[in-house]
This record gives C-alpha cells, structure tokens and sequence, in this order.
C-alpha cells in the first residue's frame, strides 16, 4: 500500500480509553481489525466520498473553473470533487495484521488530495514545447508542481459515528469469542 500513511486515533477520550478496555480482553487483534477495516472501505470512506465532506462534516473544496476546463479537454464529464475517473476511492483499502491495521489508497496522488499541497512543493517542470500546428517555433516553459495551490481535501480517518461503531464492532466481537 503505497500514496498516503498517516495515524488516525479516536478524538474522543472515553471512546480511546472504552476500546483500550475492549481490545485488552482480545486475544488475537486481526480479526477485529479485519472488521474495522471491512467497515471503513465498505462504508465510511465511500459515505465521505458521496457527501463531499471530510470525517468531521466538513465540506471539501470546490472545484476550480480551470480544472473544470481541463477535464473537459481531456473528455472528463465528472464534476465530482476527487472523482474524475473514481480509480483513487475505488483504490481504498486495508490491510489487517495482530498489531495493526492500515487504510490508504495506492494511488500516487492520494496524499496530495487528503492533505492538500502548495504551489510549487513538489518543485517544477522545466523544459521546451515542440513545434505543434498551434505554435510554430518551440518555447521555453517553467511549471510549478503541483501548478496551483491544492486543498485538502481529507477523506480518511474518524467521525464521531465511526468511532461509536467501532465500539461496537469491538463489543460483537467479543461476544462471539
């Protein structure tokens, strides 16, 4: 699993410290993990997707005119924010172990999108066009990367109802041990 790691821990407290309490009664983590994972690929991250909103509520970016005029150019009818192909939501998953449990998208531009990324962070691209019918004589060119700023646009990690739900995940695991 490559494009994005971060550690995601539950905000609340009480919930932290219910769970704690909950996976020391646990023997062997993975399938509990294995469950989480199934809950936040199959379910929350897809809900984040849908509504355009990060796991706290909070509504992503709108698209730029520009990048709406560059999906047009390049045959893109998607107006949906982080959707124009759906290959990075549909890309999501997981990876349980006993020890851990991680969620993350192998596309490369994952982390750009979750955490947003200035103009220019990544460098630029320098170099010279070629003669085209458009332009008749080559010209130098200097392009930032990424070339505008990009905001974050968070779709992994916790809302206030996953974590509810990943209590309960751990209670009915352990009543079927």
């Amino acid at each position: 699993m490559a494009g994005i790691t971060f550690r995601a821990e539950l905000d609340d407290a009480q919930a932290r410290a219910r769970l704690a309490e909950l996976a020391s009664r646990m023997e062997n983590l993975a399938g509990f993990y294995k469950n989480v994972g199934e809950y936040m690929t199959d379910e929350a991250i897809p809900r984040n997707f849908a509504s355009e909103t990060g796991p706290d509520g909070t509504p992503w970016a709108s698209l730029r005119p520009l990048t709406l005029e560059r999906r047009k150019k390049a045959g893109i009818t998607a107006t949906t924010i982080l959707r124009a192909t759906s290959r990075m939501a549909a890309g999501i998953n997981y990876q349980a172990s006993d020890t851990q449990l991680l969620i993350g998208s192998p596309a490369p531009q994952a982390a750009v999108m979750h955490f947003g990324a200035p103009q220019g962070s990544f460098g630029a691209k320098m170099g010279r066009t070629k003669p085209s019918a458009k332009r008749a004589k080559s010209q130098d060119f200097f392009m930032h990367m990424p070339w505008g700023d990009i905001p974050a646009r968070p779709f992994l990690g916790f809302s206030a109802a996953d974590e509810a739900e990943v209590i309960r995940i751990a209670e009915v695991w352990l009543e079927t041990l």
